[in-house]
């Protein structure tokens, strides 16, 4: 029996009531079969052999009537439906017109002739869109639907074991980030991703045929702080620590006795990450030091006496050495070699040479000024010796998006941990005023990245630098991360240039880290659908600064209903278990965002850290248990069941 037949049975103006609530969502119908039908011929797809046009046509008409549908003002009306016992269409993203067709049919109102649109019921658009996260992620392991996406760098290129244990516990996806690193480093992690793929097949522990994909993220136009002035300041040398703050290995180094300056090398790139350099005037008995000899010396920030270990005898003039205490280091601090031997009272010294230059760092707090210069000049402290009472100044590396800045604009640095306003500008420079911090010390260093969310800067997603790197993406990747997307004109353009490359079925992942790219999401997934693999991205990180700490949770909310309307597969990055990640600790409402909103996503994206292993086997079986959560019964019964309502009288 329908409800209109039960209404029938009830009093006149109670039948009224639910009369006119059938003729307002009717008309709510209407009204959106008008908009979509007046817009939809304005998007062609491109078909090519072995395409569905179908596919994509109905993922187009669904898409628009969700839009049509978001028009509307549904608060009242969804309240009143639901207290009728009928869907209240929240949940209808992937199947508009049906679901509004099927709480249609409960008031006696039939659908009208929709033939001109395609439409969709549940068990379709749930086939779409799994359908097309599998060609662009491939299979995902049984017991879950979502991916598990880890970034690698440089630092992972030898570390075979880690690999094949990220692999073995639930890791599908590999991300190399071309902002770092160079063609060489990349070439060597895909490598050894591949290598530890092979290995844990012949090692029966691995799954024939079944490939970890790859995705490349493209730089993109990141805007961040230029380079500051360089100055000797003591040169701090940190050792891996645990989650209770204890060393738990060597940073290894060098003493050298050739080496010009002593100097903290890229950590990304090597292992070895200091050098000491040994002065020329007093470095006698490097030669004949021993392996496991150790090496004393007063730390030059509290005194206190720290060991280095010999490893390895490079030569006579190079010994590699291990620091197992974070220490600082300052140019003529003596190193003194132990000995063991009673025997031999001959004891060697070293005398630590000259201390390499390093970038200024500025510190900040709410109230300070600082300049933003619009030239390319090196940041300075406000101490810098300079004429007048200049603050501190800062460039920036795209210095001239500036001429969109304007007075009264904020300006957020280092993602979003400063937060600045702009109180002047003339022609060299803009003046800021720090709102945040309160009541702390923030480090401006350089290459950190910087945000103008009142400014509505646009600049082209795709650089120079970005398409001579798709040469090599297109051999090793399985997809290509565009980043700071601004709307569908970027995805073509990166099309373009794949096709050029005879890869234009790479697929293509659209990172929505800007306002322009929220906005503009709707016509760049429309862009999107014409691609033969596409995903979306949510950077919440940039993105969080850009919308408002604050709105990120409703924002990030509209991103997945829009892209499910779609039927777009989407990644969800940023911030996934990070205290788990960098310091081992479990956060709750990291556990939580993992399990509600990675549930809501096809992939789920972790950062790379000391206990990445760790925050994978998390992440997986807390994807795979949040499969149940999807079906509450099972939930239930599973966790917390019952005692004492349908026990037996004489159960224990």
């Amino acid at each position: 029996m329908s409800a209109i037949e039960n209404c029938k049975k009830l009093d006149p103006l109670r039948l009224k009531e639910f009369e006119a609530l059938g003729e307002e969502l009717n008309e709510i119908y209407i009204n959106i079969l008008g908009r979509v039908q007046k817009v939809h011929d304005r998007f062609q797809f491109t078909i090519k052999e072995n395409e569905n046009e179908n596919e994509k046509l109905c993922s187009l008409d669904n898409l628009l009537c969700y839009l049509a549908l978001r028009e509307q003002n549904l608060t009242d009306l969804q309240m009143r439906l639901a207290e009728e016992g009928l869907a209240s269409l929240a949940m209808s993203e992937n199947n508009v017109l049906d679901s509004i067709e099927q709480v249609l049919k409960h008031f006696g109102i039939k659908p009208v002739n929709t033939s001109s649109l395609c439409k969709l019921d549940p068990q379709n658009g749930k086939l779409l869109l799994t359908m097309r996260s599998e060609l662009l992620f491939g299979l995902v392991p049984k017991g879950r639907k979502t991916h598990i996406m880890v970034t690698l760098d440089s630092s992972d290129i030898y570390q075979h074991e880690l690999i094949e244990q990220l692999l073995e516990n639930g890791m599908d996806i590999v991300r190399i980030n071309c902002a770092h690193s160079t063609a060489k480093e990349w070439k060597l992690l895909v490598e050894t991703l591949r290598d530890a793929e092979e290995q844990l097949i012949q090692n029966g522990r691995g799954a024939e045929g079944r490939r970890c994909m790859i995705l490349m993220d493209l730089g993109g136009p990141k805007i961040r702080t230029g380079p500051m002035e360089l100055k000797v300041r003591p040169l701090q040398i940190s050792s891996p620590k645990d989650i209770h703050g204890r060393p738990v290995r060597f940073v290894e180094g060098f003493l050298d006795s050739e080496a010009n300056e002593t100097e903290v090398l890229n950590l990304e790139r090597t292992s070895s990450s200091f050098v000491i350099a040994i002065s020329r005037i007093k470095y006698g008995g490097l030669g004949s030091l021993r392996i496991g000899q150790k090496i004393t010396f007063k730390d030059a920030r509290d005194g206190r006496p720290r060991n280095l270990t010999v490893l390895e005898r490079i030569g006579p003039t190079r010994v590699k050495i291990g620091l197992e205490h974070t220490a600082f280091l300052n140019e003529g601090i003596n190193l003194e070699c132990q000995t063991n031997d009673p025997d031999n009272d001959r004891k060697c010294s070293f005398t630590v040479g000259a201390m390499k230059p390093q970038p200024i760092e500025i510190s900040v707090e709410a109230g300070n000024i600082l300049r933003l210069y619009r030239d390319t000049r090196l940041g300075h402290d406000d101490d810098s010796n300079r004429f007048g009472d200049d603050p501190a100044g800062i460039s920036c590396t795209y210095p001239r998006i500036l001429n969109q800045v304007k007075v009264g604009h904020r300006v957020f640095i280092d993602d979003g941990k400063i937060e600045a306003v702009v109180r002047s500008s003339n022609e060299e420079y803009l003046e800021l005023e720090i709102v945040s911090p309160h009541g702390m010390i923030a480090k401006i260093k350089s290459n950190k990245g910087m945000n103008f969310p009142d400014s509505g800067i646009k600049t082209p997603a795709l650089t120079q630098e970005d398409i001579k790197n798709l040469d090599f993406i297109v051999k090793h990747a399985d997809m290509v991360g565009l980043s700071f997307v601004h709307g569908p004109q970027d995805i073509y353009d990166l099309h373009k240039e794949l096709t050029k490359l005879n890869r234009a079925d790479l697929g293509i992942v659209a990172k929505i880290e800007t306002s322009d790219s929220v906005h503009n999401l709707a016509r760049t997934l429309v862009a999107g659908l014409d691609l033969p693999k596409f995903a979306v991205l949510i950077a919440r990180g940039d993105l969080a600064v850009e919308v408002g700490f604050e709105n990120l949770a409703f924002v990030q909310e509209d991103i997945l209903c829009l892209c499910e309307a779609a039927h777009v597969p989407v990644i969800l990055a940023t911030q996934i278990l990070e205290s788990l990640t960098e310091s081992g600790l479990r956060s709750r409402p990291e556990i939580a965002d993992a399990i509600i909103m990675g549930g809501r996503a096809e992939c789920v994206m972790l950062n790379n850290g000391p206990n990445i292993l760790e925050a994978v086997i998390t992440l997986s079986r807390l994807l795979s248990n949040g499969e149940r959560y999807l079906i509450k019964y099972q939930l239930f019964r599973e966790f917390t069941e019952q005692y004492g309502i349908f026990d037996d009288e004489d159960a224990d």
